[in-house]
């Protein structure tokens, strides 16, 4: 009984060492963007990504705000944002390292930069593997994390008034990220 008791209290401490609210921040690569339809895209700048997670154990669940800019060809320029709702996994390795899996659904938006292009919008998933060490500091937490991303969604046009219909099909795009995640 006392080793039952005893095994409940470390399993419960260390499910607590890593439960609560974070918030993140992280600066990547531009995208590598390609399409069903065999589009050419340029990356046009860096991705960005901003995302509030809450972490129960290995167990995430995480919101996300994520955007890069491309040139798409004979289009112009576009930027494109993405909402993304994600269940993350994170495995513990051992020396404040860990490995994590993250897979949710994404809603996107691809706008004209001048608005002289028919602007697209679709849903679709979003997958990520990644590394993160942790530092533990006195009131907080830190995660460093670097992590590859790859977000897919079925684009089509989101305005009425067009008189022609524009779907580029399945759209993807990867990059990596280098962040940061702060325990609140």
């Amino acid at each position: 009984m006392r080793t039952l008791l005893a095994l409940v209290i470390i399993v419960s401490t260390a499910a607590a060492a890593h439960a609560g609210i974070y918030a993140g921040v992280g600066v990547g690569t531009g995208a590598d963007v390609s399409d069903s339809i065999n589009t050419k895209y340029t990356a046009d700048g860096r991705s960005a990504r901003l995302a509030l997670g809450y972490r129960i154990g290995p167990f995430s669940i995480e919101g996300a705000y994520s955007g890069y800019g491309l040139e798409v060809d004979n289009a112009g320029l576009y930027d494109s944002r993405s909402l993304q709702l994600a269940g993350k996994y994170n495995l513990e390795l051992g020396s404040k390292f860990e490995a994590y899996g993250r897979l949710g659904f994404l809603r996107t938006d691809l706008n004209s930069r001048d608005g002289s292009n028919v602007d697209l919008s679709g849903t679709g998933y979003t997958l990520s593997l990644g590394m993160e060490y942790r530092i533990d500091l006195i009131a907080t937490g830190l995660g460093i994390y670097v992590d590859w991303t790859r977000n897919s969604a079925n684009l089509s046009t989101t305005d009425p008034t067009t008189t022609t219909a524009a779907n580029i099909g399945d759209q993807t795009a990867s990059m990596w990220t280098l962040g940061v995640n702060v325990s609140l």
